[in-house]
């Protein structure tokens, strides 16, 4: 099959677009026909590499993954349309779950076929395109267990960051469903404009505007109930800083930095909360399908490219110039 393999970790220019022998599936486990990947910064850290992170090489990249059954299993038929859950039992002390092609021992979706384990098989929904499809595993399920465990209801202020990338598009589309109001964060003036395209009600330009005072304006000095916080290092500060009383930060990300600043004072003083949030259930996943039918949401995709040019897509989230998913065509 072909595929995109690292055998150290680097660059993109560590992504080597190679034939490879076919995986054999273990017990338990099924083949599936990758049609669409999704890239996620997962990939990135795991390409990077992070200390303490043992990845097996050769390694094989990619959690967002729709395609087809090469067998049928249960009330699974050969040839049927499905979408991959991303997540299996890691039985890492401390470790909620591993993600498939992230960490170990799965290898992922940048490849022609992949196995995984029979239970983290659903049937792809009529409503999404396959590569719609590919979209939602990850940034939509993080982003939806996220908007969960900030306990915001409708009518609740929430600030998101980030609003092109995949969590932060996720997020803003998922919160307007759920009747919050959107503050959200850009970079540049297009990014405004995606933002604002997508609903948010806010939007803050931070390359020409201080996050922190903006938003206590805009909330006439009494901050956010939520901030949902997939950046890390940089955005921590202003993330606790514009929390109401009891307000909520929940994290999910460390793409600026996983060593962040907390004002201890100003965070037991206002009775905050941080909550991590490290991608979503299975059953999450299947209500997030619905919800997303029943709302009429479709996710907001960047663009395609071929499996080959992985290198490229890589390179294009690296300088967050995406606005929503950037996926990989694997097959036809």
């Amino acid at each position: 099959m072909k595929a995109i393999v690292i055998r150290k970790h680097g660059g993109p220019e560590v992504l080597s677009y190679e034939h490879i022998p076919d995986p054999v599936a273990e017990k338990g486990d099924v083949l599936v026909k990758v049609k669409y990947c999704a890239v996620n910064h997962l990939d990135i850290w795991v390409r990077n590499g992070i200390v303490g992170k043992k990845v097996q090489f050769p390694h094989i990249l990619g959690c967002d993954i729709s395609g087809t059954l090469l067998e049928g299993f249960g009330n699974f038929k050969k040839g049927e349309k499905v979408t991959v859950y991303p997540a299996f039992d890691s039985k890492v002390p401390r470790t909620s779950f591993g993600i498939i092609g992230g960490f170990g021992k799965y290898k992922g979706g940048y490849a022609e076929l992949i196995s995984v384990p029979k239970n983290n098989i659903i049937k792809k929904p009529d409503y999404f395109t396959d590569s719609e499809a590919a979209s939602i595993n990850v940034s939509y399920l993080t982003s939806w267990n996220m908007l969960e465990r900030s306990r915001c209801k409708k009518g609740d202020m929430i600030l998101i960051w980030g609003a092109n990338s995949g969590i932060g598009s996720a997020a803003i589309l998922l919160a307007k469903a759920k009747g919050l109001k959107v503050i959200t964060i850009a970079s540049d003036k297009n990014k405004v404009k995606f933002a604002e395209k997508l609903g948010a009600d806010y939007v803050i330009d931070r390359s020409t505007q201080d996050v922190t005072s903006e938003v206590l304006k805009i909330t006439n000095q009494v901050g956010v109930d939520a901030v949902i916080d997939h950046v890390g290092a940089k955005t921590w500060p202003s993330s606790l800083e514009v929390l109401k009383i009891r307000g909520i930060m929940v994290s999910c990300g460390t793409t600026s930095g996983s060593e962040g600043t907390v004002n201890i004072r100003t965070f037991y003083s206002k009775e905050s909360q941080i909550i991590g949030a490290y991608l979503g259930s299975k059953s999450q996943l299947i209500s997030l399908h619905k919800f997303m039918k029943l709302k009429k949401i479709k996710p907001a995709i960047d663009s395609i490219f071929d499996l080959k040019d992985a290198k490229l897509a890589h390179q294009k989230m690296e300088k967050s110039n995406q606005f929503g998913k950037i996926l990989l065509r694997v097959s036809n």
